[in-house]
């Protein structure tokens, strides 16, 4: 493999005049304005071979094996269908502490290379993470052709107000270019919980939780769906069928919420462990 496999997101963009929270808003308006109008601003799924971004963040080893088997399960549901897949992860920290993302620089259309990667990479997780980096990589991403999937599986993320404004801004607009960003949670962490929750109920992206020591089946039925969506969209997790395919589907009919009120922010602390909201 080359060294040149993976790079760098970049730090952020400057801050532009507006606060993070009042852009979101007003993406959100001009979202639910255009549903009402009938201006079809969310597209369908991409033609053309299937497009996945599947990011991890968690530094524990056994996770990272998990990921090599997970990948390997969606390769052969999307068999024939020329599934194309980039691996994001976080790896070194900045200067404030945040652990920057980073991706693989090509598409990989083969399960064994993906292993391999995944293999002589590690996750540099353990201090602060945050899901807005990786969701506007996605959208970066997505510029040249859009995704069918983003799946993110971590255990904690912690954005700021302002970084989750961002996070449901580009998860917004990924779901507007016909992108179905999938949010894994592993564990409890209330603060992740309630992120996620928050950026499922702005977007519409799909939350779902689970703890691996009492949920195994669970999450892996729910991985089997989530990779029959990758390979072919909601009409192969109507045909695959079960328990899990119509909790998804369940999730894929919510509308996204129109507008954000100051009261219905998410609640998050800053990483002083004061509560940004007050």
């Amino acid at each position: 493999m080359t060294k040149d496999l993976t790079k760098q997101t970049g730090p952020k963009a400057p801050k532009q005049a507006e606060d993070a929270p009042s852009r979101l808003k007003h993406v959100l308006m001009e979202d639910a304005l255009g549903a009402m109008l009938g201006e079809g601003r969310e597209k369908t799924a991409p033609e053309g071979p299937p497009r996945v971004i599947f990011a991890l963040a968690n530094f524990a080893r056994s996770v990272w094996d998990r990921a090599k088997t997970l990948q390997q399960a969606m390769f052969t549901a999307a068999a024939g269908s020329g599934l194309e897949m980039k691996f994001a992860f976080y790896g070194a920290e900045r200067a404030n502490s945040t652990r920057r993302c980073r991706i693989t620089t090509r598409w990989i259309t083969n399960p064994d290379d993906m292993a391999a990667f995944i293999d002589e990479r590690e996750c540099c997780c353990g201090c602060y993470l945050d899901v807005s980096t990786v969701l506007a990589q996605a959208e970066k991403e997505a510029t040249d052709r859009p995704l069918r999937a983003m799946i993110v599986i971590g255990d904690a993320f912690h954005d700021s107000e302002d970084d989750l404004a961002e996070a449901a801004i580009s998860a917004t607009r990924l779901r507007q270019a016909g992108t179905r960003l999938f949010l894994i949670q592993l564990g409890d962490d209330p603060d992740t919980t309630r992120r996620l929750k928050y950026l499922a109920t702005v977007s519409r992206a799909t939350h779902f939780r689970f703890d691996l020591r009492t949920q195994e089946r669970q999450f892996l039925e729910m991985w089997r769906i989530t990779s029959a969506y990758a390979a072919g969209g909601e009409e192969a997790v109507k045909a695959t069928g079960g328990q899990a395919a119509t909790l998804l589907l369940e999730q894929l009919k919510q509308e996204p919420m129109p507008i954000i009120e100051k009261r219905a922010r998410a609640r998050v602390k800053s990483r002083s462990g004061h509560d940004d909201n007050r």
